[in-house]
């Protein structure tokens, strides 16, 4: 009887070359992983090309205040491996006095080919005459981001495209909105603020204290002017130390209810910078030692 269960659990493991024996399932699991070798090659390729070359590095922030909306990105980008600065909050004049502000966070390639059709079909519908608010804008939006992630999301695996959009409800005046749209294709308004992008998850931690919640009044109860500086502190927290694929200073634009000018947000870098430190610092130095009686 001994003898026959010794048998029995050598037919259940596998010599290794190394002279480890292995559960046979780590063999049937080795199989498994060798006939599908190439498929997992493509999706490292693919993966590679999505987060290496095209540069999935971007974080953009959408906050509503009291008084309008204010939208920012980081301006890092990686270009075929090199790292590049460039402006990712773009302005468009739908007509004199009628301006809208948005920012894309995804692929490189994606985005620019995304924001070339937008501007294009833009152009052509106002011509047209079939832009009369930004309720409208957003709706072509949805579909051409809809179209964009039909063509790429199938090639890199996965959505490749977010985006905010702001603008004055009626072009030329009444409140200031903010949509959000992603993948495939939805939008929808921003209440408070919206966080996009690869470093998103860490702003919107902080983020949740920086931009504080009135929920009785339903909005955020600070100017735009004061967001400004609360957002660039943002955009640094996440890019100095935590997602190294955030980088540089923020640039921010904002626009008021019923203003149809566009604002650039500037705010004291240096001070911002050195309030980041010392808040880092002063984390990093936290203790919850135990007070000695004197």
């Amino acid at each position: 009887m001994l003898k026959k269960k010794k048998e029995t659990s050598r037919r259940e493991v596998v010599q290794t070359s190394d002279d480890m024996i292995l559960p046979k399932e780590i063999e049937l699991l080795r199989e498994y992983n060798r006939a599908r070798s190439d498929r997992y090659a493509l999706w490292i390729r693919r993966k590679r090309v999505t987060e290496e070359l095209l540069g999935r590095r971007t974080l953009v922030i959408g906050v509503h205040g009291q008084d309008g909306i204010v939208l920012a990105a980081d301006t890092k980008v990686i270009r075929g491996g090199e790292t590049d600065y460039e402006h990712k909050v773009r302005k468009f004049e739908i007509a004199p006095d009628s301006p809208i502000i948005f920012a894309s966070a995804g692929a490189v390639g994606v985005i620019e080919d995304f924001v070339e059709l937008f501007e294009k079909t833009l152009t052509e519908n106002i011509a047209a005459g079939k832009v009369g608010s930004l309720l409208a804008i957003k709706m072509m939006a949805e579909n051409l981001v809809e179209t964009t992630e039909e063509r790429y999301a199938p090639k890199l695996q996965e959505p490749s495209l977010h985006f905010v959009l702001g603008g004055l409800s009626s072009l030329s005046n009444g409140k200031a909105v903010l949509y959000e749209i992603g993948f495939p294709g939805y939008g929808q308004k921003t209440k408070y603020s919206a966080f996009v992008g690869h470093g998103s998850p860490y702003a919107r931690t902080i983020g949740k204290f920086l931009f504080p919640r009135d929920n009785k009044a339903g909005a955020i109860p600070l100017k735009c002017a004061d967001i400004v500086n609360r957002v660039a502190f943002c955009v640094q927290w996440v890019g100095e130390k935590v997602d190294s694929y955030v980088g540089c200073d923020a640039q921010i634009m904002y626009l008021l209810d019923d203003d149809p000018v566009v604002h650039d947000g500037y705010c004291d870098k240096k001070k911002v910078a050195r309030e980041v430190k010392a808040m880092q610092e002063g984390l990093m130095k936290l203790s919850f030692k135990k007070a000695k009686n004197n």
